[in-house]
């Protein structure tokens, strides 16, 4: 536990000192009971009149989606329709997750997400806080000052052509030269990021952690909350300035609102 309060001690005052960018995983919002992307996946197997256990044994998440893709005609609007339609079906109480509360209440001037739901944005709404979405250069251009912005790194649903959903899609994002690309490296010189809700599975973020490590070298640093011990993942990324904060949890939702109610509190010194 000394390192475990070490290590949240020296983020929560980082947080006050606004030196911290968070980048939202699905995690955040597991405990609000939204749809996963295999139960989205499945139903754009079902709209392709395809058995999703068939589909899955041809391709893994991003082939079907760029598969349903081809099948129409290169167009994202229907899958897009879709995974809004099944995320929107979910009656979300945001008012009740005190994970969201705590997010909000942290007043980061930047979050990141590469979250397609909005319960980011309900949350910021419920609590009365005003922000600003980013997905797009003009999003960017027209970001007022003061206001948390919320950068939908891998699109908004509401705008067909941001979205980063199939293969090709995270391929051509392995470059690092787009809009949200480059505002993230300018965003992160001189700040920390915290991966919150994050697997740390998307070949693109990790591809883009390591680019930055070699860009910034010494000066590229992170946490990120895990929830069980892993030597694999602790020795590559520590070599890569990134530190651990491991919950070592068995209940993800229970333990990772605790670390965020926690965190909240010792960022207001209330720990």
């Amino acid at each position: 536990m000394v390192r475990y309060d070490e290590l949240m001690d020296e983020l929560a005052h980082d947080i006050r000192e606004k030196k911290i960018i968070p980048f939202v995983g699905a995690g955040l919002s597991r405990n609000l009971g939204l749809p996963e992307w295999d139960v989205l996946m499945a139903r754009v197997a079902e709209d392709l009149d395809i058995d999703p256990d068939i589909l899955l044994l041809h391709g893994d998440f991003l082939q079907i989606a760029e598969y349903h893709i081809i099948c129409h005609g290169g167009s994202k609007n229907r899958i897009s329709k879709i995974i809004d339609r099944n995320l929107r079906s979910i009656e979300v109480d945001i008012g009740a997750s005190e994970a969201h509360k705590c997010l909000v209440d942290m007043r980061f001037p930047k979050i990141y997400t590469t979250n397609f739901d909005e319960m980011i944005e309900m949350a910021f709404r419920y609590h009365g806080v005003p922000y600003y979405p980013i997905a797009t250069l003009d999003d960017i251009l027209a970001a007022p000052d003061n206001v948390t912005q919320i950068v939908k790194f891998h699109g908004t649903l509401d705008l067909d052509e941001t979205l980063v959903l199939s293969e090709t899609d995270y391929y051509n994002r392995l470059d690092m030269e787009g809009p949200l690309d480059i505002k993230l490296r300018a965003d992160l010189l001189g700040k920390t990021v915290l991966f919150l809700g994050y697997s740390f599975r998307d070949l693109n973020i990790r591809y883009m952690w390591s680019k930055l490590f070699k860009v910034m070298k010494s000066n590229c640093k992170a946490y990120m909350v895990t929830m069980k011990p892993n030597y694999v993942f602790e020795t590559i990324y520590g070599k890569k300035g990134m530190k651990i904060i491991c919950l070592d949890s068995d209940d993800f939702c229970a333990d990772f609102t605790a670390f965020m109610v926690d965190l909240r509190n010792r960022v207001r010194g209330r720990a």
